[in-house]
Parts: C-alpha cells; sequence; structure tokens
C-alpha cells in the first residue's frame, strides 16, 4: 500500500461520519428486540436453525459430584479437559489447548478433523495424568476400570439440532469453517469413531453448545438463592443458551418423553442467536458490512454474528481503515505485508487495546496501531480516527447483545411479577460461601485473581469517566451494576446472565453498553437492568459439559 496524503480536518470529519453510521438509537434497540422476541416465539413452535432444544432439562444445584473428560471444539481451538467436580459448587480443572490447523478447518473430509482431536486426548492422558497402557487408566488420582470408559461431554460450537443429550445432527459450519461432508452427521458419532480407532476407553455421552455449558457452569458455582437463566457467549463467536418453560416448546410436545410434563418442567434452549434476522428486516446495516458480507464465505447467514462477534469487528476495522488509506486521508504508510492486506488479519483484540486508551496524547494507542498493523509514520490524527470509530463499531455490537439478552428476558417473563419466584427444577439450596479451584496450563490466561484486578481497575475508571461528565451519546446514563446492599432490589428476584468471551471479559465497556441498551428498552427500563446480574461463567464450555454428561445416568 501506498502513502497517503492527509487533510486532518477531513480525516477527523470522515472518523465521526463513520462512528455515526454504527450508532443505534434507543428505537432501533427496542425495535430489535421486539422483533427478536417475535423470532424466539415462532422457533420454538417449528423445527429450524434456532431455537434449538438441547434436551437438558435439570439445572445444577451446586451439589454435583464426579470426574469428567471434555472437548470444546469451536472458533480456532481445541480445548481438552478434565473436571471433578467437588459437590460443593467448587471444581478443578486441568486443560491443555491447542491451535487447530487451518487445513483441517476447511476440509473435504470430517476425519481428519475428528481424528486430530482424538489424538489430542490420548496426549491429554498421557501427557497431563500419565496414563499408559489403557489397562491403567488414572485421572486425577482415581482408577478407572478398563471395561468402564470415562464419560466425556463435547462441546461442539458449531449449529446442530439434538436429537437427545448424547445425539445430534450438523447443520451448518460458521466462524470461517467449511467441511461440507460433515453436514447432517453426528458429532458426537464422528468423535467416537475416530476415538475407537485409538482404543481409548472414553464414551462421548453428551453434546453441548458452547452457551448451554456457560449456562450449566455459572448455574453451579453460583452461590445463594440464585437462579440463572442465560449463558451467552461474546468472544470469536456468540450465541446464547437460557432457561424456557417446556410448555413453551410447542414443537417438543408431540414427543412421548415430554407429553406428561408438569408446570414447572424446563428445557434449555440453544438460541443460536447468530442466525436471528437473516432476512434483514431491522439489524443495521452499512457499506462496510455490505463489503464484509460480499466477501463472506457464508454469505446471508449468521447476520447477527456478522455484527456482535469478535471474528467480524477486526474485520469491519480494517475495511474502514483501508477506505482510509485510499482516500488518502491518512499520515501513516504500510508495506504489503501489513495486516490490512489480508482478509480477517486484523483480530478484535485491537479494538479493545485502542479502547484502553482514554489519555488525550493516545501513546499507547499509536504504539499499538504501529505494532499491530505494521505502520510507520502514525499520527495523533490517525489514532483519534482509529479510536473514534473502534469505540462505534465495538459499542453497535454490545447494544445489539443488550438487545438480544432483552429478548430472552422478555420471552422468560421473569420482569413481570416480583413475588414470582424464577423456574427452576432444583431446590437444593447453595452453599452461601464456595471457593473456585483451578488448575491450569494455558499460560497467560488471567486467574481469577487478576481478572477481579482488572474489572476492580475498569470500575474506578469508569467511576472517573463518570465524575468528569465524560457518557457516550445515544445511551441512558450510566447506573453501576446493583449492589448487594440495595434492599429494594433484593426484595425482587434477581435475573443472573453467565458470560464467557474475550468481549465481555476484556473489552472496557461491552458490559456497560449492554446495560445502557437494557435500560433503553421499555420493557426492561431502569428498575429491570438493576435486577439483573452478569459475571464471568470461567471455563463454562468444559465445565458445562462435564455437567451435561453428569446429568446422564
Amino acid at each position: 500500500m501506498s502513502q497517503a496524503t492527509s487533510s486532518p480536518d477531513g480525516l477527523l470529519a470522515w472518523a465521526k461520519q463513520i462512528a455515526g453510521e454504527f450508532e443505534l438509537n434507543p428505537e432501533d434497540v427496542s425495535k430489535i428486540a421486539r422483533h427478536f422476541v417475535q423470532h424466539m416465539k415462532d422457533g420454538l413452535q417449528r423445527d429450524g436453525a434456532t431455537q434449538m432444544p438441547s434436551f437438558v432439562t435439570t439445572m445444577p444445584s451446586g451439589a454435583e459430584k464426579g470426574l469428567f473428560l471434555a472437548v470444546d471444539l469451536g472458533g480456532t481451538n481445541c480445548r481438552v479437559c478434565s473436571v471433578n467436580l467437588h459437590g460443593d459448587s467448587t471444581y478443578t480443572l486441568v486443560q491443555s489447548k491447542h491451535s487447530i490447523p487451518r487445513e483441517l478447518m476447511v476440509n473435504s473430509s470430517h476425519k481428519p478433523l475428528f481424528n486430530f482431536v482424538a489424538e489430542r486426548i490420548r496426549d491429554f492422558l498421557k501427557d497431563q495424568h500419565e496414563v499408559e497402557p489403557i489397562t491403567d487408566l488414572k485421572i486425577g488420582g482415581q482408577q478407572v476400570n478398563r471395561d468402564t470408559q470415562l464419560k466425556l461431554g463435547f462441546t461442539f460450537s458449531f449449529t446442530y439440532e439434538n436429537e437427545s443429550l448424547s445425539r445430534g445432527t450438523m447443520i451448518q459450519w460458521d466462524k470461517g469453517w467449511d467441511i461440507p461432508d460433515a453436514l447432517g452427521r453426528d458429532p458426537c458419532e464422528m468423535l467416537q469413531t475416530a476415538i475407537d480407532k485409538l482404543s481409548l476407553s472414553v464414551h462421548v455421552s453428551a453434546l453441548a453448545s458452547d452457551s448451554v455449558g456457560t449456562l450449566m457452569a455459572r448455574s453451579y458455582t453460583s452461590t445463594g438463592d440464585c437462579n440463572t437463566l442465560i449463558g451467552a457467549i461474546f468472544g470469536t463467536g456468540t450465541n446464547a443458551a437460557y432457561v424456557e418453560r417446556l410448555s413453551n416448546v410447542a414443537k417438543l410436545q408431540n414427543r412421548p418423553e415430554f407429553k406428561d410434563h408438569g408446570p414447572e418442567s424446563i428445557m434449555i434452549i440453544n438460541t443460536e442467536w447468530g442466525a436471528f434476522d437473516e432476512e434483514m428486516e431491522v439489524l443495521p446495516t452499512t457499506s462496510y458490512d455490505d463489503l464484509l458480507e460480499e466477501n463472506s464465505a457464508n454469505k446471508k447467514s449468521q447476520m447477527l454474528e456478522k455484527r456482535i462477534s469478535g471474528l467480524y469487528l477486526g474485520e469491519l476495522l480494517r475495511l474502514v481503515i483501508c477506505q482510509l488509506m485510499e482516500a488518502k486521508l491518512l499520515d501513516m504508510t504500510v508495506d504489503e505485508e501489513s495486516p490490512l492486506a489480508r482478509p480477517y488479519a486484523v483480530d478484535s483484540s485491537f479494538l479493545t487495546l485502542l479502547a484502553q486508551d482514554s489519555s488525550e496524547s493516545l501513546s499507547d494507542a499509536i504504539r499499538h496501531v504501529s505494532n499491530t498493523l505494521a505502520a510507520q509514520n502514525v499520527s495523533w490524527k490517525d489514532a483519534r480516527a482509529f479510536h473514534l470509530i473502534a469505540a462505534s463499531i465495538a459499542r453497535r455490537a454490545s447494544r445489539l447483545a443488550g438487545a438480544a439478552i432483552a429478548a430472552i428476558i422478555i420471552q422468560s417473563g421473569r420482569l413481570k411479577s416480583a413475588s414470582t419466584r424464577s423456574i427452576s427444577t432444583l431446590s437444593t439450596p447453595k452453599p452461601v460461601e464456595t471457593t473456585h479451584r483451578e488448575k491450569r496450563d494455558d499460560v497467560g490466561r488471567p486467574t481469577d485473581t487478576s481478572a477481579n484486578v482488572w474489572h476492580f481497575i475498569n470500575h474506578l475508571l469508569r467511576k472517573l469517566m463518570r465524575r468528569l461528565g465524560l457518557r457516550r451519546k445515544n445511551s441512558s446514563k450510566p447506573i453501576p451494576a446493583p449492589e448487594l446492599a440495595d434492599s429494594k432490589i433484593l426484595q425482587e428476584p434477581t435475573i443472573d446472565i453467565g458470560v464467557d468471551g474475550s468481549l465481555f471479559e476484556f473489552y472496557p465497556t461491552f458490559e456497560e453498553d449492554i446495560r445502557g441498551a437494557l435500560r433503553d428498552i421499555p420493557e426492561i427500563g431502569v428498575e429491570g437492568e438493576k435486577r439483573i446480574t452478569m459475571g464471568l461463567a470461567r471455563d463454562g464450555s468444559g465445565v458445562g459439559a462435564a455437567l451435561v454428561a453428569q446429568s446422564i445416568e
């Protein structure tokens, strides 16, 4: 790419105009939420690619015990875990993490991918737990009889339809994957076949989406009188699962096993909300969304995901920067090796890095632009323009996420009556205090302590911004998450949401902007938003898959 001639006023004017294209006002957010509610209701009536029953019909109480394997396949990584549930809302987790070769993600056959996963399971059992011959299988110091296969929960983060807890049918790939041979096949069967070839004493006993796993993990680790409604993912991809009344799931009413359900019976629904509004009736679009769609491998599908998930946010920013380069509005220069020259080479973490610099000098942002984009001569104006545009792209994503969360809350009916307790199939009281013990081998991932420090710092920064009167446009006045000392809130049922994913965990204002969107929706409002708690469900895909496996007799 060649050098561009700068026009200071022109650059910032362009940046503000582009940022404005990504704005969602309260009316937009409310309209989207209402449309999603209707989509959810329709999806419960008939089969399709959204609102899929998971066949999980009980929520964890925290008293579950046992040792289980879990595999999390999705995004760009494969994780193999062993999870020891202690029965007191705590667990011990050991895991290994592996990058999936690109040639396995796009392949005519499913076999190379699942053989790769099975080999990682074999290596994990040997390396992490010193398993030699299968007759001497030991995990966590516990002997496993050769004739007793170890249960494995499989978190499969792509679109499939459950036929039971342990069987499903692959429907479509997303997030840049394309293995046509796998469509119409059972993910559990494909993995089990690969495992059996290696003579491993492992049984793939449960199939769960990442969002179902997050919901289960959050419920297991929550303490006190707190019933979790939603498990949501905001990372490379996005999805959500929630607790639905079984009586509302009309498409299951003819199945014999669900004919005699009681009024309090539940079904965990995997929304696959990334595919909401594929017809683009209410979702916003810009010329950059259109350009992304034009070059997409999965055209006219996952339209909400393409506006929320981390895989696409970095690409949207890359497309904008490329346009600014072509318009000769930037001071910086890049060569042909820059990530700007390659689709999807700019990660969403770049948006987070830009957002973390709130200084007037933008010195950190300038450094991040130089390093991330392999750019030279980056000016303050360049960094300021990118800062504005990246913030608008991320804020649109979080407000769309808020609309989707609001739709689930409205559909659940939990805000309608403060005297009505939330649905739960388990009344086992949870311990008031608990510890969260983990053992990890993925060096570099934040521990609980560092994450808490990070969120504390974020809280202080947001508080300082509010005192200085720094607020974003088109949003209600920021209101902090409800504190336990708020007696009015304690008198009403809490709506708890477990979340996993780097966008929620690391982007400075992602949760705050979600909450702003919730307050903008009349059916939720300021008082309803106060009753909503959100928190990280760490290792949701691993622990959640283990919990689903545990639920199978």
